[in-house]
């Protein structure tokens, strides 16, 4: 018959290559900065295109007045 050999547990993990994590919690830091940084952009850009037309409406009046707005005050009217 074969020989029969004995398995041992809890001896632990054969040697490895320790790994440098300097460079990836570096790579991590980055790319969760780089994702907030467009988040931000992308907040910014919703909430601008949401007003637009509005600030366009007021922009034109208020440049329209003050176009306008001269003649009623030096000639008295159109």
């Amino acid at each position: 018959m074969a020989e029969e050999q004995e398995v041992v547990y809890n001896q632990g993990f054969p040697d490895t290559v320790l790994v440098q994590e300097g460079p990836f919690d570096d790579l991590v830091d980055d790319i969760k900065y780089k994702a907030q940084l467009l988040a931000r952009e992308t907040k910014l850009s919703s909430g601008v295109m949401a007003t637009v037309s509005m600030g366009f409406a007021i922009g034109f009046g208020i440049a329209i007045l003050m176009m306008i707005g001269p003649f009623f005050v030096f000639k008295g009217g159109l």
